[in-house]
């Protein structure tokens, strides 16, 4: 019993950790972040990241792999590709916006993500493995049933780059378009149009590959 009863300490500790850290994280990012500040935002032991994840880095691990299972919760594939490809594009551009744009829920993840992408720390390899390259081919899936083409084609991928790149510009460039244009807001009702703009022209530019 008293076996059990440490064991369900030691995981509360566990899980206060990784929603501690992975809010210092996105705040700071991982260089910044410090065990100490982490420690005391969970209110643990100051040996308690070493003593449960080893250190910093087996943390961030930790955090990083909590948000790809997420992630994979979030953009199911398979109900993408039953979608007619129109409509899969649709939705896969209007979740992706969703990641990046730091709307509500999401805006912890989209801070926490722009840091990696940033400033790649060694754990960069599992972003890409864990969520990029997925997103990637599955979007290349759906490019290649709209335009009749093979998804490992030359013209596909570029696409897809393109296509994605408009998305992230709304990661990235937040700071410039808010000086840029004083008024911009990205609220729910400003994702759903960027999202509806976003596809009306990627589908309109793939139009002309169509085989």
């Amino acid at each position: 019993m008293q076996k059990s009863e440490a064991n369900k300490a030691a995981e509360r500790t566990r899980r206060h950790l990784i929603a501690a850290s992975g809010e210092v994280f996105a705040k700071v990012g991982y260089q910044a972040a410090t065990t100490r500040q982490i420690c005391l935002k969970a209110r643990a032991n100051a040996a308690a990241v070493n003593y449960h994840f080893g250190d910093k880095l087996g943390l961030y691990t930790a955090v990083l792999k909590s948000s790809i299972k997420l992630e994979e919760r979030r953009v199911a594939q398979h109900e993408l590709l039953s979608l007619p490809p129109q409509q899969a594009l649709s939705k896969f551009i209007a979740m992706m916006l969703e990641s990046v744009a730091g709307v509500g829920a999401q805006d912890s993840y989209t801070r926490f993500m722009a840091h990696e992408l940033s400033q790649p720390t060694p754990r960069l390899a599992l972003v890409v493995e864990g969520i990029i390259r997925p997103r990637a081919l599955l979007l290349c899936e759906i490019v290649a049933r709209i335009t009749g083409q093979s998804a490992n084609s030359r013209q596909v991928r570029l696409s897809a780059h393109s296509i994605i790149a408009q998305v992230m510009l709304y990661m990235h460039a937040r700071p410039v378009m808010k000086l840029l244009w004083p008024e911009w807001r990205m609220d729910a009702a400003a994702l759903r149009a960027t999202a509806e703009h976003i596809t009306a022209f990627s589908l309109a530019a793939l139009e002309g590959y169509r085989e």
